[in-house]
């Protein structure tokens, strides 16, 4: 099983820290994810058009997916995939 890290703004939805999920790509996972957790974790994670927040990246064993978090990205047992939440400024 691939282990998921949440962030803590995350975490609220999910009251865990991490938690394990089998899936062979990462938008299995992520679907599994919502399945789980429901409305207010879908709510955090997707903008109103359906997108990933734009401000949520995925790792996968500490390198990131891609720039646009790619979905078919394959997952393995044993993957630590980490959610980051990216932030700019001034």
């Amino acid at each position: 099983m691939a282990i998921f890290l949440f962030p803590s703004i995350l975490s609220r939805a999910t009251n865990e820290k991490k938690t394990e999920i089998t899936a062979k790509t990462l938008g299995e996972a992520v679907e599994k994810l919502v399945e789980k957790y429901g409305q207010p974790f879908s709510k955090l994670l997707f903008e109103e058009s359906g997108e990933i927040n734009r401000y949520f990246r995925f790792y996968v064993k500490g390198k990131s997916v891609s720039e646009f978090n790619d979905m078919n990205a394959p997952l393995n047992d044993e993957d630590e995939i980490a959610i980051l939440i990216i932030i700019g400024g001034g």
